[in-house]
Formats: C-alpha cells, sequence, structure tokens
C-alpha cells in the first residue's frame, strides 16, 4: 500500500488490485476506486480484442517521486495481454483537495495496442450512499440515487457513426462540458478531464437505482495514443452548485472561460444581442423525405415587409436569423448554396432584405452548414468527405436534402471563405453568422490520409473557422454551446435541458442549469420560447426566464400583444444578461419548484404548477438576506418576498398563462390560480417614494397605474419555418 498525502485528502494506493481510498482529512469521509466490473482496458491483437485488468500485468514497478509542485506515485505497468505497457500516476499537490489520475500508454515493439480504457473505475462512498449524481447533459441534470427512470449516458449512431456506442463523448449534446460528479450526504467530487477531447462518460442507472458512473478513455485513431489525465476535487460542503463552480473555477484556469464583457470589447456587435429578440426566419423549404418532395417559398421581399411591420411595433432590439436562403433551401446541397433561392428574388432579394435590417437597425445573420455534405450537392467531391477507420464514407438520408456525408473539418474553411467572399462581394450586409452543428455534434475523427484529423483537430479546425467570421465583425453562434468552444462563440442556439424524447418529453432526473452556472455570463443563449409550439411551451417560457435568456419571436407578428411575453424576457435579458448565475436552489422535494440567483435578483419558476415569480434585489445584495412574508390579501396560492429595508416597496403583478396557448392574460384581481394557469409574480424594486418609472411599466407590460387591469389573451403563433 502507497500513502500520499497533504493537508487536505489522504490518499492510500493498492498496487495489487489498482484500488485506492481517499480520505477527506477535515470531515473524515471516505470515498473508494473500486474494481470496474468487466475490465480496465481493452487491447486490441490485428483484428480481435481481448479485455485486461491492471492487475493482470505481469510486472509492476512502483516509482515514488516529488515535483516542485506535487507528490507522485508511477507505476509502470509491463506484460499486460499483447505484450503491452501502461504508466499510471497518482498525483496529489501539496496543497489542495485535488487528486490526479494520469494513464500513458509505454511504447513497445508488440504488435499489439491498447485501444481503450475505463480508469479509474467506480468512486463510491464508504461512509454514506450517494444521494445524487451531477450530470452536464446539456442543459445540466441531477439524478438521484433512487429515481425511478432508466437511464443510460448513450449516443445515436447519427452522432457517432458507430451504433451503440454505450457512453457519451464529450463535446455533445450528452456532455457539454468534460466533468460529473456526485453527492453523499454534506460532502462530494467533481471528476474533470483534464484531457477532454477523446474522453466519455459512461453512466447507468437502473429504474430505482443505483447509478454507476466511470471515465472511458476512447481511441484516437484506434490507440490510447497519448497520455490522458483526470482531476478528482473533494469537497465539503457540497452540492450540485459547489460542483459546477468549481469546474467555472477551472475553465477560467486555463482560459475556457471568456467573458460577456470581453467578447463584447472584441467585436462591440455582440451588444446589440442584449435585450434583443431572434426572429427565426425560413425563406425555402425542399423536403426530400416525403414523396412527392414538399416544397414552399417565402419571399426575401415579403421577410423584409415584415421586418419593417416589426419595428412599426415597436421592436427595437432585433436578429434576424435566415435559413433557408440557399438556392434549393434549408438542409440542402449544402455546402454549395448559391445563388440565393431564385424564386425568393435571388441576390438581389437577399441584398434588399440585409439593407432593410440595417435600416430597422437590426442584426440579420445567415445559417449555414459546412458538416453536412450533400451528395447532390454541386460542391460535393468524395475527397473532402470524412473517411471512416475502413475507409467506407458515413452514410444517411435524415435531413430534408436527402442523402448525405460529412465534410471533413480541416477541408471545410476554405468553403466558409469561399462563402463569406460571395456575400460580402454581393454587398450583403451582416451583422452575425449562423455555423450549424459546429458546436453541437461530436468531434469527428478523419482517417483519410490526405486530411487526416483527430479529434482534437477538429475542434482545432471548427474553432478557427469560428474565429474566421467573428474577424469579419460578426458576432458568431452555432447550434448549442459545447464548451470547448466557449472561446470563440458570442451566442448560441440553444440549451434545453435534457429531456426523452429531446426537447418534447418529459425531464431526465431532475434539471438543473449546470451550464448556465458555469457560462451565463459567458455566452448569451436563447431561450426555447416560441421557437417550437408544443404542450409544454410553457415550461419552455419558464425555463427561459429563469436563466435569463434572449427570447425566440415570430417574424408574422402583426398585433402589439403578440410580443408581451418576448418583451417580457427581453426586458430582464437586457438587465441581467451579462451576469453570473451566483446559485440555485429546489424548493421543494420534487425539484420541480426552483429558485434561480443573481447579483441584483432572482426568479423562482414552478414547472408543475407553471408559475414564476421575479425579484430584484434590495441594493443589488445577497437574497439571504431576506424573509418570506405574505402580501395583502394573499390566499395562501402565492407567496411574495419584502426586503428588510423600509425604503423599498414592491409591486406585484399576477399574469396567467395557459399551458395551450402559451400567453393568455385575463383579469385578476386576486391571488387564486386556476387550474393549468400560471400564476406569476414580478417584485419590482423601488424606492418607497417613487412610483414605478414609465420605463419599467413598459418594459413589463405594467399600466400606468398600480391597480389590477385586465388584459386580453394572446396567441405565441406557431415558428414558420
Amino acid at each position: 500500500m502507497h500513502v500520499l498525502r497533504n493537508e487536505a485528502l489522504e490518499v492510500s494506493v493498492d498496487t495489487g488490485t489498482f484500488e485506492a481510498t481517499i480520505v477527506h482529512r477535515a470531515t473524515g469521509r471516505r470515498w473508494a476506486f473500486r474494481r470496474n466490473p468487466l475490465a480496465d482496458l481493452r487491447v486490441v491483437h490485428g483484428s480481435t480484442d481481448a479485455l485486461a485488468y491492471l492487475a493482470d500485468s505481469r510486472e509492476c514497478e512502483p516509482l515514488r517521486y516529488r515535483t516542485l509542485r506535487e507528490d507522485r506515485l508511477t507505476c509502470l505497468l509491463k506484460g499486460l495481454p499483447g505484450g503491452v505497457g501502461l504508466s499510471l500516476t497518482y498525483a496529489l499537490p501539496y496543497d489542495g483537495d485535488a487528486l490526479r489520475i494520469e494513464l500513458e500508454p509505454i511504447y513497445s515493439a508488440a504488435a499489439s495496442r491498447i485501444a481503450e480504457a475505463w480508469y479509474p473505475g467506480p468512486l463510491e462512498p464508504l461512509d454514506e450512499e450517494v444521494a445524487y449524481t451531477v450530470w452536464p447533459n446539456a442543459g445540466g441534470m441531477i439524478l438521484p440515487a433512487r429515481h425511478d427512470q432508466e437511464i443510460v449516458a448513450d449516443m445515436s449512431e447519427y452522432e457517432t457513426q458507430v451504433k451503440g456506442l454505450p457512453y457519451a463523448i464529450a463535446y455533445s449534446w450528452h456532455l457539454y462540458q468534460p466533468w460529473w460528479g456526485a453527492i453523499a450526504g454534506k460532502t462530494g467530487y467533481v471528476a474533470i478531464a483534464e484531457t477532454p477531447y477523446d474522453f466519455a462518460l459512461e453512466l447507468r442507472h437502473p429504474a430505482g437505482g443505483p447509478t454507476t458512473t466511470r471515465p472511458v478513455w476512447v481511441p484516437s485513431f484506434g490507440r490510447l495514443a497519448y497520455k490522458r489525465a483526470i482531476r478528482y476535487r473533494f469537497l465539503s460542503p457540497a452540492s450540485y452548485v459547489t460542483l459546477a463552480k468549481a469546474y467555472r473555477a477551472y475553465a477560467q484556469e486555463i482560459g475556457r472561460w471568456v467573458s460577456l464583457q470581453e467578447k463584447i470589447a472584441r467585436n462591440p456587435v455582440v451588444e446589440r444581442l442584449i435585450g434583443s429578440i431572434i426572429f427565426p426566419v425560413s425563406i425555402c423549404r425542399h423536403n426530400l423525405q416525403v414523396r412527392p418532395p414538399q416544397h414552399a417559398v417565402t419571399t426575401f421581399e415579403e421577410r423584409a415587409r415584415q421586418a419593417r411591420r416589426l419595428r412599426q411595433l415597436g421592436v427595437e432590439r432585433a436578429y434576424l436569423h435566415i435559413d433557408g436562403w440557399g438556392y434549393r433551401g434549408y438542409d440542402n446541397q449544402h455546402p454549395g448554396i448559391f445563388p440565393p433561392c431564385p424564386e425568393a428574388g435571388g441576390w438581389d432579394g437577399l441584398l434588399a432584405l440585409s439593407e432593410t435590417a440595417r435600416e430597422c437597425g437590426y442584426l440579420l445573420g445567415l445559417h449555414d452548414q459546412f458538416r453536412d455534405y450533400h451528395l447532390d450537392g454541386p460542391a460535393f467531391s468524395e475527397a473532402h468527405a470524412v473517411k471512416l477507420a475502413d475507409g467506407t464514407l458515413p452514410l444517411w438520408s435524415r435531413w430534408a436534402g436527402g442523402s448525405q456525408s460529412l465534410l471533413c473539418a480541416q477541408e471545410a474553411l476554405p468553403f466558409i471563405r469561399q462563402a463569406f467572399s460571395e456575400l460580402l462581394g454581393h454587398g450583403i450586409q451582416l451583422g452575425a453568422s449562423y455555423l450549424d452543428v459546429f458546436a453541437m455534434n461530436p468531434l469527428d475523427e478523419c482517417y483519410d490520409p490526405r486530411h487526416p484529423t483527430t479529434r482534437e483537430a477538429c475542434y482545432r479546425w471548427r474553432a478557427e473557422a469560428m474565429d474566421f467570421v467573428r474577424e469579419l465583425g460578426l458576432a458568431i453562434s452555432s447550434e448549442e454551446p459545447a464548451d470547448c468552444f466557449i472561446p470563440h462563440l458570442d451566442f448560441a442556439h440553444w440549451n434545453g435541458y435534457p429531456r426523452r424524447p429531446t426537447t418534447t418529453g418529459e425531464y431526465l432526473g431532475i434539471p438543473v442549469p449546470l451550464h448556465n452556472l458555469v457560462y451565463h455570463d459567458a455566452l448569451l443563449l436563447p431561450a426555447l420560447y416560441a421557437y417550437r409550439r408544443t404542450a409544454l411551451s410553457a415550461r419552455d417560457f419558464l425555463e427561459g426566464l429563469a436563466q435569463v435568456e434572449i427570447p425566440y419571436g415570430n417574424v408574422a407578428w402583426e398585433r402589439p400583444e403578440d410580443l408581451v411575453g418576448a418583451n417580457q424576457m427581453a426586458a430582464l435579458h437586457r438587465a441581467w444578461a451579462m451576469h453570473e448565475l451566483v446559485d440555485h436552489r429546489l424548493l421543494d422535494e420534487t425539484g420541480m419548484v426552483q429558485e434561480y440567483e443573481y447579483p441584483e435578483g432572482a426568479v423562482a419558476i414552478d414547472l408543475t404548477a407553471l408559475r414564476y415569480r421575479i425579484e430584484r434585489a434590495v441594493g443589488h445584495g445577497r437574497l439571504g438576506q431576506r424573509r418570506r412574508v405574505r402580501s395583502k390579501g394573499d390566499t395562501g396560492h402565492c407567496v411574495a418576498r419584502a426586503s428588510l429595508d423600509a425604503v423599498y416597496i414592491r409591486f406585484l403583478i399576477f399574469i396567467f398563462l395557459s399551458t395551450d396557448t402559451v400567453w393568455m392574460h385575463t383579469s385578476g384581481l386576486t391571488c387564486t390560480c386556476d387550474d393549468g394557469m400560471l400564476c406569476a409574480i414580478l417584485s419590482i424594486g423601488g424606492h418607497s417614494h417613487d412610483a414605478p418609472t414609465d420605463s419599467v411599466r413598459s418594459a413589463f407590460g405594467l399600466a400606468h397605474s398600480n391597480r389590477w387591469v385586465e388584459r386580453k389573451d394572446t396567441h405565441v403563433e406557431d415558428h414558420p419555418s
């Protein structure tokens, strides 16, 4: 047994079994790395595989040594199946609560190779049970130990080109950030992959639990290839918030976290997204997945008329996200989609629309795609496509444009340069750009000897493409916010909580905002609200409001009342978009009543009863300094918070939300909430001698009096695309 010790941790490593025990010295709580259920390694011998444990090595040479910063135990393991070798290191800094574990192949003349590793094994508490697992799956979730859903971190063949991959690869929808953790009692750990590009999380949770997790070191070009490293921090007290904040500190330390202030300084156009409304604008749809193909076109001229109408309705800040503008429409013929759709008006029509957007003071950006590689597109050539390990092309027909492969990331940048040369050369007035799926789909490997690309190289090529577009003076976005791209992105579309099925089903586990606890003040995100119409639109609105996200709107809106919900979200975004999400709390046993705390206030939402409350903090202090009181006339359905500072007053506004029509304002002079309706409390701070200002009234849809005001119903139409 070998022991590493500092003031925070004591680590005991058994070099016979390669299990280890960690003691958190301040609390005495113990955690143990258990033996993997099947194997630690997968070794490849030609066309056959073998599974092995580290303990299967014929020779283990332990080396103990100290550096300027840490105490290290390295075990040189030789004589593993196939004659392969491995270096395993436990490293403990002289101070701090982090243990780092490293795996590195020992190169030899053996024809065999280590392809995959699952080490260390599952980490379990010895003194009490795990209460819940923390998983940055999409926007974030926690998984209670006895949760009644069966949940597995797996991925689709479409995402990975591998059928039935039994884990979640980093920088995919299933693992936005390369970490996870667990809470037991008041202690917990967070595991952070320091070498994240070929990292995955294996997570299995049968209905009723328990949850098992372990890291997976996936092959790079078929082998372990280079040193892999993971750090485990042991925290007390601990919660999902402290784990997310620990990862935030790590991201800041390594430069992965870049503030919105810095992004606005390098590209001032980004500031115009704050407090804006995003309007998805569809031009042409051509769907080859049905017979006969469906085809629909809305002209650039009509979209320009709608933009002018939005300006007349009082929309001051907007981003027009144009999709389907290419020759044959949305998700067709990429990346060779010029000229712009002739039926919609061609180059002249697109130019006129961009000039209208500029006249209205709106940003305009084009939806582009440089990963999907359509076989019937004029730019298709097998020479530029991704090649799998067996030399074949990944092929499927999933989207509207029919059969496609993948464009290698190393080959994409010339197409991107050419596209923007065409657009800017024709005078198109651009303020933003959307490079579809670059920050959402897993990083691609390409085995083509003309442009071999590892996953890390894929990241760097995609990041270079984003940087190129940003250097044109455009706000750059992509689909979803995989965190390796946060330094390169200004905004992303979108950040939903994990559901089954995606976006429309019920929550997996309990949704918690892990992404925004790390990156709220580093990346702008739109909400799902009004982007697509489902039975869960009310929840979409609540999630977007609580996370202070940019609202989506409908470019076809014609009435002022259509904008009420979006204007409320935009007003809050204008105030708090640049702020850190400093804390998050679950307020009931189900986890469906939640509070999101910002430096200047908080938003509480009830995802079951569909209600919310917004509070501005007194003097911008912490909310913990407040007490709960009942508002005058309270019937028991709604509870407001009041300040201990007597110079502040509150204006409580009750608004009702229908799950059927998304927004419904109805008369309501009491606090009683009808079934299926939302009771919302807007609590707006102001000095006691001040009446609500016109700007406050306007922002939150208040009438010019302090009495309850009856509103007419408003209705959010379906997104036209």
